[in-house]
């Protein structure tokens, strides 16, 4: 260590100076103070490669130099000095992959120790350099640029290369690149340049000597770009372009884009000049540029100038799916596939393959369209079109498919006939048409058929219902197949009337007669969470309310139970005995056919019975007014059955004297099988049949018929209304004439007033009343059937508001049927 020693006189003074560290020297006993000046600072290592580290350290105040010393060995031996003029310092030479001790002092100007050494610090060489870059070699060559490449050096963060126009690389130009290859630009025409490169580590230092130069000539002067670039046609999602070709060019290449500064453009290869780009966006202006390639695809130009293009509108494909979907001696219809966008269609068609001599037809707001004026059993061909508002095709046609046309029709039905006319219903017969299914009658009040209705018959015959009275009415009658297509024309129009609505007097001694199932006593079944189902305690006072509203003068009565009620007295008290005594106190003096509750020796209970006929008949009772009616004789008939766990089935019967006029009359009433299952709609058929016997049976005076009752049947059931179709097979009459599936009466009604008929007899405990609109017949389950008389009037009694609305306790879930008739 270097001490600077300075004399003092120390006078008086026994210690050191203040802040300074001291030595004493022993000659002449005069004292000398010892300054140090500390080791450098900071000392590190800054970069390290395969033969050389980097070190760097804080520079130490009036320091002429440093010296480093370092070694493999921490403890310094066979250590390497070095010197430095500031503070770092790049050692080389070094063994790679190697841990290497650096110390470092300072010096003064004159190269004496200054201060002593910092404390060593480590670091390590890199790994053993690899070898410079192999495969060097030009990739192309244009007029003033050259294209070079070289194979990757492992770990290498990028590339310096140096160029020069001399082989011993003096007046070299220098350029990085970050991956192994490199275009250089810039340089002169048809000269020859040489090329070096070497690998260097990410953060630039060098990684590889340099490889051995390679060659390369750069080619003649670049000739002008293309000239007379245009656009020569567009589509809607393209443009063909061209230009003038460039001598000597091997091809060419085109960039496009939306943008007029040619951000984000696309480029195209061409081997002539013109090109047709496509995949662009419709009706989109685009820009293009063009080059000159060279044969290798090097560039042998620059571009032109850029020419803006304009792509067409959306252009769909054809329409698909062209079919025809029917055939007809004259006329043919298509279908086919929607197009989006289109606003119609246009058909072309012809008789002919190369579709010669066409005809069209424009099609809107339809994917079908027919085309008429045909040969019979002819063969068109066919295209179609989509088109837009103002009908220009924005399509092509579709390919053409072929069709052919029906044979000539046979002649229309003859001998078309009215065979009755009512106030609202005409019938019609006419003659057949060989193998024809179907026929469609047409009627209209205009003599042109305009605003025509239509029906459709599987036979010759036809009944239109639902018409006005004295009206006149064009009809005339056509052959179709069953899905509607027509196999003939319409026949000569017919011209007819419709008959006058009858003034008829008043029937003389009107007998009012009555249907009502009130529902059994405690019957609520799938309902319960329905507040407006109630047990019989709650509903038999609506009951007897409905029937003295209209006080008819002999009524049958379904599902009157003849179980005891949970309120009866001592001895017991039926439904239908409950519903006499409540009728009798309300002043309604109703008396009962049969009062027996059940066919035992003793009729008051079915415990331990002894079976004997007793004329009982389960809940179907018949009530009668006494003021009214008398019963000549009366009795009951149990029906057939399938299942003898349900309840029995009955018809009960009575011959009736209405005491005004003195007249004998048959009167029955039932309640049919209810169940719905496969086997028993016959069930029901054989019901009304065996009632239709017993009246035979019990009527052979042939008195007038009224037969009433629950039928559980009605028109809508499939495969048919059977109950009905008995007994209006067997000579009954509805007088509604509310036959199967039709929705205004049938010419045989003969109810001249009907109220409430458009409402169903089956409310069903909705509030809101079932109904069909004003003049056309519900759907009904309950009826009363007549043989041939008079019916004033018919009603179906629902107490409803104005909003058809059913008001208050609901009696039942079937509403009376009621009706006045005049005994023949």
């Amino acid at each position: 260590m270097v001490v600077l020693a300075v004399l003092s006189l120390v006078l008086g003074i026994t210690g050191p100076s203040a802040g300074a560290a001291t030595a004493t020297a022993s000659a002449a006993n005069v004292p000398v103070t010892t300054v140090s000046t500390p080791p450098p600072t900071g000392l590190k290592a800054t970069g390290q490669v395969y033969n050389g580290i980097d070190v760097s350290w804080d520079a130490v105040a009036g320091a002429g130099g440093y010296r480093l010393y370092y070694s493999t060995n921490a403890d310094m031996s066979n250590a390497v000095f070095k010197r430095s003029t500031g503070p770092s310092v790049s050692i080389g030479g070094l063994a790679a992959q190697a841990v290497y001790y650096v110390k470092v002092r300072a010096l003064t100007a004159d190269g004496a120790n200054l201060t002593g050494y910092a404390d060593a610090v480590s670091a390590k060489t890199g790994p053993i350099q690899p070898l410079p870059p192999t495969g060097l070699k030009a990739t192309g060559q244009v007029y003033n640029g050259i294209d070079v490449s070289w194979d990757a050096v492992a770990g290498a963060g990028g590339y310096r290369l140096y160029y020069s126009t001399n082989a011993d690389m003096s007046n070299a130009v220098f350029k990085r690149s970050t991956g192994p290859s490199v275009s250089i630009g810039g340089l002169a025409a048809q000269a020859v340049y040489y090329v070096k490169v070497r690998a260097l580590t990410a953060d630039g230092a060098n990684l590889t000597g340099y490889a051995d130069a390679v060659s390369a000539k750069t080619g003649p002067i670049q000739p002008l770009p293309p000239t007379g670039l245009k656009a020569t046609g567009q589509v809607y999602n393209g443009i063909d372009v061209s230009w003038d070709a460039v001598a000597g060019a091997g091809g060419y290449r085109l960039y496009y884009s939306t943008n007029a500064d040619m951000s984000n453009a696309v480029f195209k290869r061409s081997t002539g000049p013109s090109v047709s780009i496509g995949g662009l966006a419709a009706q989109a202006v685009y820009y293009v540029k063009v080059r000159a390639l060279t044969a290798d695809g090097a560039n042998l130009t620059g571009y032109a100038d850029a020419v803006s293009a304009k792509t067409g509108p959306i252009q769909p494909l054809p329409p698909t799916g062209l079919a025809s979907s029917a055939q007809y001696p004259t006329s043919l219809t298509m279908a086919w596939n929607a197009v989006t966008g289109a606003a119609g269609y246009r058909l072309m068609y012809s008789s002919h393959t190369d579709m010669s001599t066409p005809s069209y037809r424009n099609i809107t707001g339809s994917l079908t369209g027919s085309f008429g004026g045909l040969t019979p059993e002819t063969t068109y061909y066919v295209q179609i079109r989509a088109t837009n508002a103002n009908g220009d095709g924005i399509t092509d046609y579709s390919p053409a498919v072929s069709a052919k046309t029906a044979v000539a029709p046979p002649a229309p039905p003859v001998g078309l006939k009215v065979t009755k006319q009512s106030p609202t219903t005409l019938s019609f017969t006419w003659g057949a048409v060989p193998n024809a299914p179907e026929y469609r009658l047409s009627f209209s009040k205009s003599a042109d058929m305009s605003s025509a209705a239509y029906t459709r018959y599987t036979v010759t015959s036809a009944e239109v219902r639902g018409l006005s009275a004295a009206s006149t009415y064009y009809v005339q009658v056509r052959a179709i197949n069953l899905d509607g297509s027509t196999i003939t024309s319409y026949s000569p129009i017919l011209k007819v009337t419709t008959g006058l609505a009858p003034v008829l007097a008043a029937v003389n001694n009107p007998l009012t007669v009555a249907s009502y199932n009130i529902m059994c006593a405690n019957c609520i079944g799938d309902n319960e969470l329905n507040p407006d189902v109630n047990p019989w305690v709650v509903r038999r006072d609506a009951v007897v309310a409905t029937i003295t509203s209209k006080m008819p003068d002999i009524i049958g009565i379904q599902e009157a139970s003849q179980g005891w009620l949970a309120d009866s007295p001592p001895g017991g008290l039926s439904q239908f005995e409950d519903l006499k005594q409540r009728l009798n106190a309300a002043g309604a003096p109703y008396e009962l056919t049969n009062d027996k509750r059940n066919n035992c020796v003793d009729p008051q209970t079915p415990t331990d019975c002894v079976y004997m006929d007793q004329g009982a008949s389960q809940g179907d009772r018949i009530f009668y007014n006494p003021n009214k009616v008398k019963i000549v004789r009366s009795g009951s008939q149990q029906l057939p059955f399938l299942d003898p766990a349900k309840n029995e089935r009955y018809v009960a019967w009575a011959e009736v004297i209405q005491l005004s006029s003195g007249k004998h009359f048959f009167y029955g009433t039932t309640h049919l099988e209810v169940t719905k299952a496969d086997g028993y709609n016959e069930l029901r058929a054989q019901q009304a049949q065996a009632i239709m016997d017993v009246i035979h049976e019990q009527n052979a005076a042939n008195l007038p018929v009224i037969m009433v009752g629950d039928m559980n049947s009605s028109k809508w059931l499939e495969p048919t209304n059977s109950a009905y179709d008995v007994f209006v097979g067997t000579g009954l009459i509805d007088p509604l004439g509310n036959t199967y599936k039709s929705f205004y009466p049938s010419g045989d009604a003969t109810a001249e007033t009907v109220i409430n008929a458009n409402i169903n007899s089956w409310n069903g405990y909705q509030r809101l009343a079932r109904a069909f609109p004003t003049g056309q017949l519900g759907t009904y389950i309950d009826y009363i059937f007549t043989s041939k008389m008079r019916v004033q009037r018919y009603e179906n009694v629902a107490n409803i508001d104005t909003n058809g609305n059913y008001i208050g306790v609901f009696p039942s879930d079937h509403n009376m049927q009621y009706a006045t008739v005049g005994l023949p």
